[in-house]
C-alpha cells in the first residue's frame, strides 16, 4: 500500500469525516498522507454539501504520532525530503486554519507532535477519556518552535512552557480544564460526541463562522510564520 492509501476519507450526511487509517504506525504522517488530507480539506472549503470536517485516527490507542521522521525517499536525500516533509506539515495545518468551516479533531488516543499541533489548531477538539496531548520533541533532542507557538496562543506561556519543556503526556480530563480539549467522552461513545459537536458549530451562520476564524487566528498566522522561520535556520545549520 501506498502512504496515500492510508487516508480515508467519507462524507456522512453534512459533515466529512477524514481519518488518518495507519494504526500499525501510530497514524504517522507520511509526506501523501498530508498532501491527501490537505487535498481533502481544501476540497471540502468548495463543497455546498459539507458542512463540518471531523478528523480522527484509525485504532483506539493513538490520533496521530507526528509525521513519520522515519519515512524514506524515494531519491535517497534526506534534506531535501526534510524540508518537503516541514513543508507538507505547515499547509496542512494551514489548511485547517484556513478552511472556513468547522473542523473538529476528534482524539480517538495520545495526539503527540504534530498530531497534537494539528488537533489544537481545530476549532474543537472531542478526545476519548484514554486521549492525551503531548509536544515530547524534547526528549528526541529536538525543539519545537511550532508546537510552542500554537501551544502558547492556544493557552497561554505557562501551559506552553509545561508541556514543551517536560514533553509529557497531558490526559484528556486535564486538558479539558485547562481550555485544550472541548469534551471528553467514553470511547465507546466518542463519534457521537464529536458529531453532536460538530452539529452545533454547523448550524452557526457560515460567513460569520469564517469571519470570526480568520480574525481569531491572526496572531497565531503571525507566530507560525516566526516559528517556522526559526525551524528553517536550525535546518540549515544542521545540514
Amino acid at each position: 500500500m501506498s502512504a496515500q492509501d492510508f487516508v480515508r476519507i467519507e462524507q456522512r450526511d453534512a459533515y466529512l469525516w477524514i481519518t488518518l487509517d495507519r494504526a500499525a504506525k501510530a497514524n504517522a504522517l507520511a509526506v501523501s498522507m498530508m498532501e491527501g488530507a490537505t487535498r481533502a480539506l481544501k476540497a471540502a472549503q468548495e463543497s455546498e454539501s459539507i458542512k463540518a470536517v471531523l478528523i480522527t485516527g484509525g485504532g483506539d490507542r493513538v490520533f496521530c504520532a507526528g509525521v513519520d521522521v522515519r519515512e524514506q525517499p524515494v531519491d535517497g536525500d534526506m534534506h531535501a525530503h526534510r524540508r518537503r516533509r516541514a513543508s507538507r506539515l505547515a499547509e496542512l495545518l494551514d489548511s485547517i486554519m484556513d478552511t472556513p468551516k468547522p473542523i473538529i479533531a476528534v482524539l480517538n488516543g495520545t495526539a503527540s507532535g504534530g498530531g497534537a499541533m494539528l488537533a489544537l489548531l481545530a476549532d474543537a477538539r472531542v478526545a476519548a477519556e484514554s486521549a492525551s496531548l503531548a509536544l515530547p520533541e524534547i526528549d528526541l533532542g529536538l525543539s519545537t518552535f511550532t508546537g510552542a507557538a500554537i501551544a502558547e496562543c492556544m493557552g497561554g506561556l505557562a501551559l506552553a512552557v509545561d508541556l514543551v519543556q517536560s514533553g509529557r503526556r497531558m490526559p484528556a480530563r486535564e486538558a479539558l480544564t485547562r481550555g485544550l480539549i472541548t469534551a471528553v467522552a467514553a470511547p465507546a461513545e466518542l463519534e457521537q460526541a464529536a458529531t453532536r459537536v460538530a452539529d452545533v458549530l454547523a448550524k452557526k451562520d457560515p460567513h460569520a463562522f469564517a469571519a470570526n476564524k480568520r480574525w481569531l487566528n491572526r496572531r497565531l498566522k503571525s507566530a507560525l510564520a516566526d516559528a517556522r522561520q526559526e525551524h528553517d535556520r536550525h535546518r540549515e545549520q544542521r545540514a
